[in-house]
């Protein structure tokens, strides 16, 4: 190899090494598995309030343990226990146990829920009401996973991501753009 292709190469190296890597070819972090929930936290209400200021005085709480297990008007609801399949840019949320309310038909399946995760908004079916749509768009933060839902005048902002062997959703609700309240769901894998 003569001294001139010797430098070229050295060049296309060096440029290679300095080129910033794409949010695509950055590694995603996987959160497939059965997960099982450990841990619910509400912050910015009391436990019956659900984010209603004037209940709460308007005085923020720090990480009061709440029942809940759920979180209406988001795309992205694990319940007490669910399994996460990840492959490539789609997510599936199948098997969820979500919380029982008013009106919930006991007899009827959870629906799977499949997010798109590059940011293209998508309708997905709620998992609370099969009957309506959640506008969602899915997204990678560095690690974490950003999904925002919205299903007018409700909408939801979550983080998923991994600490050590947890899987942690923080969901932040919004009605009509005002921020109510945040719940921090921690899971273990089953």
């Amino acid at each position: 190899m003569s001294e001139g292709s010797k430098s070229i190469l050295a060049s296309l190296v060096g440029v290679l090494v300095l080129l910033p890597v794409s949010g695509a070819a950055q590694r995603q972090t996987d959160v497939s598995g059965t997960w099982v929930l450990v841990e619910a936290l509400l912050v910015g209400a009391t436990r019956g309030s659900l984010g209603t200021p004037e209940a709460s005085g308007g005085v923020p709480t720090k990480g009061v343990p709440t029942k809940n297990d759920t979180i209406s008007g988001a795309a992205f609801n694990c319940g007490r226990e669910c399994t996460i399949t990840h492959k490539g840019q789609t997510l599936t949320i199948d098997n969820a146990q979500l919380a029982d309310y008013p009106g919930r038909d006991k007899s009827l399946r959870t629906p799977a829920v499949t997010l798109h995760l590059d940011g293209r908004q998508d309708a997905v079916v709620d998992s609370f009401n099969p009957h309506l749509k959640i506008s969602v768009t899915a997204k990678w933060q560095g690690h974490q996973l950003q999904i925002d839902s919205l299903r007018d005048p409700l909408a939801a902002t979550q983080l998923i991501s991994l600490d050590g062997t947890q899987l942690v959703v923080v969901s932040a609700r919004f009605l009509n753009g005002e921020r109510r309240y945040e719940m921090t769901f921690k899971y273990k894998k089953k």
